[in-house]
């Protein structure tokens, strides 16, 4: 916990440092911007058992254009990634198959840890931002983000409910680039802030799951905090 912490401080200087030195060298034209967040997984299908924390983490580079004659409100373009971590109770036990997804709740067994699904985009946010007495930040957007890629990892027993393998190391799994993932994610985006730290919302639209094929559904709803000098 405490080197997760460390290294999230270590992260969070570093890239608002970054983020100082672009905007003094183009006169506050580009934009470094953080994301640390958590996604809550709304309206999720019966089949489907999600767990309340899923943190993940973007980031993205925006030009600013004025909007108007004004210096202080612009409209942004720009390059972003963003990586989310869907964990939940639910396994899918088939994920590399064309057909229908093979589901098993994991809850209830005994030496279960964890099982995710996360999936990675590379995003085009679109922005307009307002600046209250230079000190209040307000912006407001949508984003594309197209799949660059995805992944599951499961922390449990086998099968047949052994805990470890022959070395006595816990059983791990990871399945990269599987089928049933919506490639595009399309999300409407909202922050609102003092100085270079914001509260963050995003709300993705589409489900990350194509629908079909016994395929969970959900809709993501992220929540955090945004440093940004802009």
């Amino acid at each position: 916990m405490k080197k997760a912490l460390f290294t999230l401080i270590a992260l969070v200087i570093s890239a608002t440092s970054f983020a100082q030195l672009i905007a003094n060298k183009t006169d506050n034209r580009v934009t470094f911007s953080l994301d640390l967040f958590n996604d809550f997984q709304l309206a999720p299908s019966d089949n489907w058992d999600p767990r309340m924390v899923n943190q993940g983490v973007g980031c993205a580079l925006t030009y600013n254009f004025p909007l108007g004659e004004s210096s202080k409100h612009t409209v942004s373009i720009g390059l972003g990634v963003s990586s989310h971590n869907y964990f939940s109770y639910t396994r899918i036990m088939n994920p590399y198959t064309n057909g229908d997804l093979v589901l098993k709740n994991y809850r209830d067994v005994e030496g279960f840890k964890r099982y995710k699904v996360n999936p990675t985009y590379g995003e085009v946010p679109l922005l307009i931002n307002f600046r209250i007495k230079d000190q209040v930040k307000i912006s407001a957007g949508f984003k594309v983000g197209v799949m660059i890629g995805t992944k599951t990892r499961y922390v449990g027993p086998d099968e047949d409910g052994v805990l470890t393998d022959e070395s006595g190391v816990t059983i791990h799994e990871k399945y990269v680039y599987i089928n049933n993932v919506e490639r595009m994610a399309y999300s409407a985006t909202l922050r609102i802030g003092w100085k270079w730290v914001s509260a963050y919302a995003a709300y993705q639209f589409n489900p990350v799951f194509s629908v079909g094929h016994n395929a969970p559904e959900f809709h993501p709803l992220s929540v955090g905090v945004t440093f940004a000098p802009f």
